[in-house]
C-alpha cells in the first residue's frame, strides 16, 4: 500500500501547513521518505532529505524537538536504504545535537562501515555510538537509552561483518531481529531480520538467507531491499518460480519510478526475460547464446 502511504502523508503535510503545526509536517514527511524508497522515488526521498536540513524551528509552533531528529534520521534512512555505503559511512554527525539524535548517525555510518568490510571505522562508531548512550543516560531524557540496545547490538554485527567474522555477526544480528519479532520495531526502521539476511548473503548462504528474507517480509512486506534480496537468494539456490516472484512484486510496486539503482535495473531485466541464470550468477541472455554456426 505504498501509494496509499503517500498519497495520505501528502496530505498530511498539506494539512500541517495549513494549521501551521510544523511538527506534525515533519512527521509526515519522515514516512514520506521511506515510502518513496520504496517505490523507487528516490529523487522525492533527497528533495525531502535536502529540505530538512534548512528548515528552521519557527517559534510558537511544535517543531523543536523532532526537527533535530529528522535532520539525523532522513538522511540515515535515504542512505542505508539506498544501499549507498560510502555516503552511509561518511554522514556528518554535527547534523544533529541532541545524543540520541547524534547516535542514529554513527549508527548509519557503522553500518555503511560494515557492508565496505571497514572494521576500523565501524569500530570507532561504535564507539562513538556508546558515548551518545552514555550522554543520553545523563540528561533529562535518560529513559531513551533502554531504547538505543537494538542499534547497538545491530552495530555489533555490523563489526563482527567487517572483520570477516561471520558466524558472530549472524549470532548478534538473530538475536536482535528475534527480539523485533517479540516486542516490534519503529515505523520507518530498518527491520534486523532483513539486515540478518544480508549478512548471510553476502557470506555465501543463500538458503538461509532466503529464509530470513521471507520471515521479515511477513511483519514488513513489500520492503524494495527486502524483495530484491528474496530474488538474489531464490536465484542462487535455483528457485526460479521464487526469483520471478519477487523482482515481479518489485517491478509492480516501482512502476514508473524514476530510480536508476541498478538493484531496479536488474529486476526489470529479469521480469523482462532479458536473464538467465548460470551457476550461482545471471547474466544478460546475449553473453551465452551460442553463435549460428
Amino acid at each position: 500500500m505504498w501509494q496509499d502511504d503517500i498519497n495520505a502523508n501528502l496530505a498530511s503535510v498539506a494539512a500541517a501547513e495549513a494549521s501551521g503545526s510544523f511538527g506534525h509536517e515533519l512527521h509526515a514527511m519522515d514516512f514520506l521518505n521511506y515510502a518513496y524508497v520504496q517505490v523507487g522515488e528516490d529523487d522525492k526521498a533527497k528533495a525531502i532529505v535536502t529540505k530538512v536540513q534548512t528548515m528552521e524551528p519557527t517559534a510558537g509552533h511544535d517543531m523543536h524537538e523532532y526537527l533535530d531528529m529528522a535532520r539525523a534520521g532522513f538522511p540515515a534512512t535515504y542512505e542505508i536504504e539506498l544501499r549507498h555505503w560510502k555516503n552511509a559511512a561518511s554522514l556528518d554527525p554535527k547534523m544533529a545535537t541532541k545524543p540520541e539524535n547524534v547516535a542514529m548517525i554513527y549508527w548509519a555510518r557503522a553500518v555503511g562501515s560494515g557492508h565496505l568490510r571497514d572494521a576500523g571505522a565501524a569500530k570507532e562508531n561504535f564507539a562513538h555510538y556508546d558515548a551518545m548512550v552514555e550522554e543520553v543516560k545523563k540528561g533529562p531524557d535518560a529513559y531513551m537509552a533502554q531504547y538505543m540496545d537494538t542499534g547497538r547490538d545491530e552495530i555489533r554485527a555490523w563489526v563482527a561483518f567487517a572483520e570477516e567474522n561471520n558466524d558472530e555477526a549472524v549470532k548478534i544480528m538473530r538475536s536482535v531481529a528475534d527480539k523485533q519479532d517479540e516486542y516490534g520495531k519503529g515505523e520507518v526502521e530498518i527491520p534486523a531480520r532483513e539486515m540478518l539476511a544480508d549478512i548471510l548473503l553476502e557470506s555465501d548462504h543463500p538458503q538461509e538467507a532466503l529464509a530470513e528474507y521471507e520471515h521479515s517480509m511477513k511483519i514488513d512486506p513489500n520492503r524494495f531491499n527486502g524483495l530484491y534480496g528474496a530474488a538474489r537468494a531464490a536465484q542462487m539456490v535455483r528457485q526460479p518460480a521464487a526469483a520471478q516472484k519477487y523482482y515481479a512484486q518489485l517491478v509492480k510496486n516501482c512502476v514508473g519510478a524514476t530510480s536508476d539503482r541498478p538493484e531496479l535495473a536488474r529486476a526489470r531485466e529479469e521480469v523482462a526475460g532479458k536473464t538467465v541464470v548460470a551457476g550461482n550468477r545471471a547474466f544478460p541472455a546475449h553473453q551465452l547464446a551460442c553463435p549460428m554456426q
